[in-house]
């Protein structure tokens, strides 16, 4: 513990200005001997302040334009690192070095910026302290990482346009990270609480920031793509019709704030949403993946999901909702800061009974920072369109406080008619942890236009505790815990439950949890006991061939997909198999179990998501994935190559197809090929 007190309030390092930038080509020569220099890592995972099992060099310079960044990390065998050339911003276990810069010296926010052996970047936006990242952000910076006789370098020019930082302050919170793979073994240079993880709070100190002016950091991306489709109507079902399209994305960064705008967006390229069956009431959660949306979301996060970007552009039996344009507007004013997204959508009639008319979608918010590390907000979302049906608006105030090891976060939000509360606390002590939530939804709250509330009408609660350590015996991480909770709907009879939780890491990375419930379940006007059984286990991710297996059961339950009272399960098989540095396969079985309420099996349906990841370079990668599905019969497959040509530009050739065999006649339905370009100009 002395040790880690030494070394944190030892962490500071110079930032001199030289005249002769370093070359970003991979290599340690004489100008980086002019730069300052960090050598003093410590091991924060998994044996929390030990001396590192290898060391590392950083060295770090500047001149007017540039931050300069080099790791020199020594490997007494570099034959084992592991070296992947995986997509940008997707790192999966391979070598890898980061380091981050607390440019406002707030203490909650960062960038962070990586690099693996193989020279893949990743780069991201750290907010609340560390407890959340937005992996959206792309910066424009230039890297190099090569392998050695010693080990490998890593070598990184960020231009100081890429940041946005307090104009006129000279020190800076930085840290730097080192992930050794072969012994899942994680090192910074300013100390890191195992239990923790990642705090920006922790930073050490990166004095002498010259006095540079910012860019004016004007990002115009024209983009262009040929849409090949099929016919949409039986004239022309088995013509292939092209499209061609246009659209532009802009964004202009100010000295604290970000102006993004985009213009007919086209999100072909992205993966989309595998298909889950849903035997609960609740409507399913869909994570956002579209760029626009993504960059910058967790300024709109709040308890309770006020805004829901999923929304925008939803699916709809036959097609999506146009999205004509949109516009954000995010940043910072000392230690407020705020956020405000607008996108309007075009009407679709995508049937005889249903029409979506053309709708303004809004969100504003403003957080305050006080005490050291918390916070308190206020959001309005909202809703308004051609038809009142779909006019909607909420409004909320929330607050968090955090500690290093706590986090304690409320929120009140009234909707047009009703409204919602929502607390809970996470602390997560050296020793043991506890977690903890209450959730108050009214009967008439409804934000299912604008943001994302299933549990209307409920009352929830829960309390989780127990111990937890690291690294003894032949654990790597164990937690114990035990708990209890229950909900309440509309003052009818509620369900309780006890539950215990055992998830044990060994020492060789293979690991699991076990979850066990028992309750009293209220349901359809019935009251019922059951039991509910969850396992997982999980082998090695540092290996190249990782299995996961997870399993769940509900011993009695209302099936809404059946409508009846039954059993219930899933079994979710997961492989992933690293076959070289390029070459990659995952597998994901999905099957879902029902029952009769005689207990007999009536349905297994299985959906199989099998996944090729190959890298022609670094820059260009090849995914081809399918899903072949037994529930609907309805098999989708598809490929993409995206080339990352230059920083923030791209390629992408597309090919989705779906096959409909409901009726065991094999008919293409759709078929979609698109080849998109994305080209950044940048001031």
């Amino acid at each position: 513990m002395l040790l880690l007190l030494f070394l944190s309030l030892g962490s500071v390092v110079n930032i001199p200005k030289v005249t002769t930038p370093p070359v970003i080509d991979g290599k340690i020569d004489s100008v980086w001997q002019n730069a300052d220099s960090v050598q003093n890592f410590v091991q924060s995972d998994p044996d929390e302040g030990a001396s590192p099992s290898e060391s590392t060099k950083v060295y770090i310079c500047c001149d007017d334009k540039n931050i300069y960044i080099a790791f020199k990390c020594f490997d007494a065998d570099p034959k084992s690192l592991n070296i992947k050339k995986v997509p940008r911003d997707y790192f999966y276990n391979e070598d890898n070095v980061g380091i981050i810069f607390d440019t406002f010296g707030d203490k909650t926010t960062a960038y962070e910026f990586m690099l693996n052996a193989a020279g893949v970047q990743y780069d991201e936006k750290i907010s609340q302290d560390g407890r959340a990242d937005d992996v959206s952000w792309d910066g424009v910076w230039y890297s190099v990482a090569k392998v050695t006789k010693y080990g490998y370098v890593a070598e990184m020019k960020i231009p100081f346009k890429t940041l946005r930082f307090k104009q006129g302050l000279d020190e800076w919170g930085v840290n730097f990270f080192r992930y050794i793979s072969k012994n899942s073994e994680s090192v910074s240079w300013a100390p890191l609480k195992q239990v923790e993880g990642m705090r920006v709070s922790r930073s050490g100190a990166l004095k002498g920031i010259p006095n540079t002016r910012q860019g004016l950091n004007l990002e115009v991306y024209p983009v262009g793509l040929v849409r090949y489709e099929l016919g949409k109507t039986l004239e022309d079902r088995d013509t292939l019709i092209l499209r061609p399209q246009a659209g532009l994305d802009v964004g202009w960064g100010f000295t604290s704030s970000q102006l993004s705008l985009t213009m007919l967006p086209d999100f072909a390229q992205i993966e989309a949403d595998p298909y889950t069956i849903n035997l609960s009431e609740y409507e399913l959660y869909l994570d956002e993946r579209r760029p626009f949306f993504i960059e910058s979301q967790e300024v709109f996060a709040t308890p309770i999901t006020l805004f829901y970007s999923r929304r925008i552009g939803k699916k709809l039996p036959e097609g999506e909702v146009p999205i004509l344009g949109g516009a954000k507007y995010t940043g910072s004013l000392g230690r407020v800061k705020f956020g405000m997204l607008s996108a309007y959508t075009d009407s679709i009639s995508p049937g005889e009974d249903w029409f979506e008319p053309r709708n303004l979608y809004s969100v504003g918010r403003i957080k305050m920072g006080i005490l050291k590390n918390s916070d308190i907000g206020f959001t309005y979302s909202g809703v308004s369109g051609d038809s009142s049906f779909n006019n909607q608006k909420v409004m909320g105030i929330d607050g968090m406080f955090r500690t290093h090891q706590l986090q304690c976060a409320a929120e009140v939000a009234k909707s047009d008619s009703g409204y919602a509360e929502e607390i809970a606390l996470n602390w997560y002590a050296p020793k043991f942890l506890v977690l903890a939530g209450y959730e108050n939804y009214d009967t008439s709250f409804d934000v299912g236009e604008i943001g994302f509330a299933p549990y209307v009408g409920y009352k929830i609660y829960s309390l989780m505790a127990g111990p937890q350590f690291f690294n003894k015996g032949p654990f790597r991480k164990f937690v114990a815990c035990a708990g209890a909770g229950g909900t309440q709907k509309a003052g009818n009879p509620g369900g309780n439950w006890i539950s215990a939780r055992v998830s044990p890491c060994f020492k060789n990375n293979y690991g699991g949890h076990i979850n066990v419930y028992k309750g009293k379940g209220y349901e359809m006007n019935t009251e019922y006991d059951y039991s509910r059984l969850s396992v997982c286990l999980y082998t090695d991710f540092s290996k190249a061939f990782v299995l996961n297996e997870e399993v769940w059961y509900k011993s009695y339950g209302f099936n809404y997909r059946k409508k009846y009272f039954a059993s219930t399960g899933t079994n979710d098989f997961i492989v992933d198999w690293k076959v070289n540095p390029s070459l990659s396969f995952s597998l994901v079985l999905s099957n879902t179990f029902e029952w009769t309420p005689n207990n007999d099996s009536v349905a297994i349906a299985s959906i199989l998501l099998p996944t090729v990841q190959y890298a022609l370079t670094k820059d260009m990668q090849l995914r081809i994935y399918a899903e072949p599905n037994t529930d609907t019969h309805i098999h989708k497959f598809n490929a993409l190559i995206s080339y990352n040509f230059r920083p923030k530009s791209w390629v992408y050739l597309a090919f989705n197809q779906t096959i409909d065999n409901v009726e065991d006649d094999m008919e293409l339905t759709d078929r979609v090929a698109v080849a998109k370009v994305r080209y950044l100009f940048f001031w």
